[in-house]
């Protein structure tokens, strides 16, 4: 009787096929991936928080200044404005003689410091919002938006 042994067949020592070898390091390697995914994604809403948190203080602080601006701004046109336009129609009159002109140079004067002092209230009150929150919600929840404006609106990704 001969023996013969045949060189094709692979001798198994785990008793399993390769295959279910790969496929079990594939599904361990998926399973850490969607760990440190679920990690990343926690984290990123944790920052998120405190953003919100910080800007929440930002705005608290801008409005607080924005509030004594008012009142500043309230007292400071009768009370500085107010001395300084009559010193100021006083010497105008003086040099002039003319009541018409005084009154509108005055008038005048009296615009542009009432146009800064709003511009000045404006630019505090625009820093007041949760811009970086509602910009870190949306990269957390949403796709990130294109950021070229030459792109065709009506074209489909």
């Amino acid at each position: 009787m001969q023996t013969t042994e045949s060189p094709e067949v692979p001798v198994q020592k785990t008793g399993q096929p390769e295959s279910v070898d790969q496929a079990l390091a594939q599904l361990t390697e998926l399973a850490e991936l969607g760990h440190s995914v679920q990690q990343a994604y926690a984290s990123q809403l944790k920052l998120t928080g405190q953003i919100a948190a910080a800007e929440w203080q930002l705005t608290g602080r801008s409005l607080t200044i924005a509030a004594a601006l008012v009142v500043c701004f309230g007292a400071g046109m009768i009370l500085l404005l107010g001395s300084f336009l009559a010193v100021l129609g006083y010497l105008l009159f003086q040099l002039s003689s003319s009541v018409a002109i005084t009154a509108t140079a005055l008038l005048l004067l009296q615009f542009a410091v009432l146009f800064w002092c709003w511009r000045s209230l404006a630019y505090v009150l625009s820093q007041a919002g949760f811009s970086n929150t509602w910009r870190q919600l949306q990269l957390l929840l949403f796709r990130p938006q294109k950021e070229d404006k030459n792109a065709d609106p009506t074209a489909t990704d």
